[in-house]
Formats: C-alpha cells, sequence, structure tokens
C-alpha cells in the first residue's frame, strides 16, 4: 500500500484509541414538535375528538412499525383494524386521521414492493396535507418527510433520475423555501422557515438521506461519486450558509468532498481524518462521517489491491459511528 495511504490507516486506527468526548446533544426537535403538534390538535379537535383521533393514530403508528421490523402480515392485521376505526370515526377528525391512514398503507406498499400503489398513496396525502394546512393544521414538516419516502419509492423502482431530481428539489426547498417540482404546486416557504429549529431538523434529514445515497452508489456503473458531486454536492457547497450549528457540520462535509476534487486524494484524506476526529460534531451526524469514510475506503480500494485499509475502515465505523436510529454502523464489505 502507498505510503500515504498506509498513513491514513494508521492514523484513522489511533482515533479509536482516544477518548471519546461527552457531548451534549442537542433538543430532540421531532418529540418537541410531537408535543406542540399534539398540543395543536387538541386545541383545534376539542378534547374528545382529539382522544378519539390518538387512539386510531396509535393503530396506524403500530402498523407502521411492525413494517419496521418486516412483520409484514402482522402489519397488513393491524392495518386493516385501524381502517375500521378510522370509519368509526366523527367527520371532525376524520380527514386528519385519513392522512396517517395513507400515510401507513405507503409504508407497508413500500415494504411489499408494491411501489407504484405506495407512491399513488403518498401523493394523495400530500394534497390532503395542503388541504388540511389551508384548514389551519401545520403539517409542512411532515409533508417533507412524505417527499423523502416519495424518493426511496422511485430508488426502490430503479427511476434513479426522478428521485434525484426530486431530492434535489427537497434540498432546496428545506435550506431557501424555495419550492420547485415538488410534486404539488401548494408549498409555503414561510411556513417551513416560521420555526427555524423544525427547518433546521428538516434540513438534517434531506441531507441525511442524500449521505445515505451517495454511500449507497459508490460502485454504482452510472450514478458515481463525481455524478453525485456535479449534481448534488458543488451547488450545494455554494448555496448553504454555516450560519448554524448543523448548517456549518453540513457544510463542512460538503467542503471535504469538494476537497478531493480540488486538491487530490492526499488533501481529501486528510479532511476525512479532520471531520472524523471533531468532537464538536454530535453523534447524530455519524451518517455524515460513515459517507465519508466509505467513500475513503472506495477510493483506496481503486488505488490498491490490499485490502487491509477496508478492515480497518469498517471496523473504526461499526465501534465509534451510530446511525440516525442510534444503531452501530456498518459499512458494506
Amino acid at each position: 500500500m502507498p505510503s500515504s495511504l498506509s498513513t491514513f490507516t494508521r492514523q484513522l486506527a489511533a482515533l479509536r484509541q482516544l477518548p471519546q468526548p461527552t457531548l451534549v446533544e442537542g433538543p430532540n426537535i421531532q418529540a418537541i414538535f410531537t408535543t406542540w403538534f399534539d398540543k395543536e390538535l387538541r386545541a383545534k379537535m376539542g378534547p374528545e375528538a382529539y382522544q378519539q383521533a390518538t387512539a386510531v393514530l396509535q393503530q396506524y403508528t403500530a402498523a407502521v412499525q411492525l413494517c419496521r421490523t418486516d412483520k409484514l402480515a402482522a402489519a397488513l392485521a393491524q392495518l386493516q383494524l385501524a381502517d375500521a376505526e378510522l370509519a368509526e370515526l366523527p367527520a371532525a377528525p376524520q380527514a386528519f386521521v385519513t392522512l396517517f391512514h395513507l400515510s401507513a398503507w405507503g409504508n407497508y406498499q413500500y415494504k411489499v414492493g408494491n411501489t407504484t400503489q405506495g407512491i399513488a398513496l403518498l401523493h394523495q396525502g400530500l394534497l390532503l396535507s395542503a388541504e388540511l394546512e389551508r384548514q389551519g393544521y401545520k403539517l409542512i414538516y411532515r409533508r417533507v418527510e412524505q417527499l423523502l419516502n416519495i424518493v426511496a419509492l422511485y430508488t426502490q423502482q430503479q427511476h434513479h433520475a426522478r428521485a434525484h431530481n426530486l431530492l434535489r428539489n427537497i434540498l432546496t426547498f428545506a435550506h431557501t423555501g424555495q419550492a420547485t417540482g415538488l410534486l404539488i404546486d401548494d408549498w409555503d416557504g414561510a411556513a417551513l422557515q416560521q420555526v427555524r429549529a423544525y427547518q433546521e431538523h428538516t434540513l438534517d434529514e434531506a441531507f441525511a438521506k442524500l449521505a445515505s445515497q451517495n454511500t449507497t452508489y459508490l460502485t454504482h456503473p452510472q450514478y458515481t461519486d463525481d455524478y453525485h458531486y456535479h449534481f448534488f454536492f458543488r451547488d450545494l457547497l455554494q448555496q448553504l450558509h454555516p450560519d448554524t450549528y448543523n448548517r456549518a457540520i453540513l457544510h463542512n462535509w460538503l467542503y471535504v468532498k469538494e476537497s478531493y476534487y480540488q486538491n487530490g486524494l492526499n488533501s481529501f484524506l486528510e479532511n476525512v481524518l479532520i471531520f472524523v476526529a471533531d468532537p464538536e460534531i454530535a453523534s447524530e451526524y455519524g451518517v455524515f462521517k460513515a459517507n465519508l469514510l466509505a467513500q475513503a475506503g472506495h477510493y483506496l480500494h481503486q488505488q490498491t489491491s490490499d485490502t487491509t485499509h477496508l478492515a480497518v475502515i469498517r471496523n473504526f465505523a461499526t465501534a465509534t459511528l451510530l446511525d440516525r436510529r442510534g444503531r452501530a454502523v456498518r459499512l458494506a464489505a
């Protein structure tokens, strides 16, 4: 293995010997949003209708959890049970709960491979969300989540260009509020920016999707890292202003990726080590460190037939990084 590559591997392995910093995690934005939204929902519906709606929502949530663990027969039975309870709701909460009915069924169709039906359900949910927003419900953050789910369905269909265009448009909307090409016309960038913490959480989720996608596509014959750089990363680096904690991290991640194209492999590897070792980056951003390590491994594999460095990178990622669900990161072999 060339000396510069050996140096990278040795320095990365040495990072595991350093004491792990005690990181002060930021607030759980998802939990805060859920609490705030529940309060708004109770005020809008009234306590009785709220309780009825919440009971059915919990049934759909249980179905989604079953889908996540691939218990699809149980998920189907749970969805049918929830639908029966939805039909018994009074008119006031029914339209709102239908939004979660569409989302849960869309998730199920995704898991069983019925992607066309899944996309149709999520698209219907976007239209219903827009209608509910006109009635005073604040759903803009959840609507972006549904767009990201549609990106996943497009990818499953092998409609890669469609998925990439939508993801790029989501990223633009998340950090600027400018809405173009988001499947329906009714978007309000000001609503997204109304609570900055929620906007930043939405931006993080969209960037995490991009990082995970880039990692998955590193060995793709067409949608290579070079493709991702020119389609996503180059423009995002120029557009994203690092004026918040998370934007600074995202900007630095983009800068590391840019350094490969501007200054070559050695510069990139040096910057990867700096980013991975940064004690100011909270553990929830492990997906971005994992992406850079996977990218480094991909480039190193092109430079040498020695696979020792790949084992070091995989072991480091598993030992030190967490994904966004709090699980140890496992890079592909």
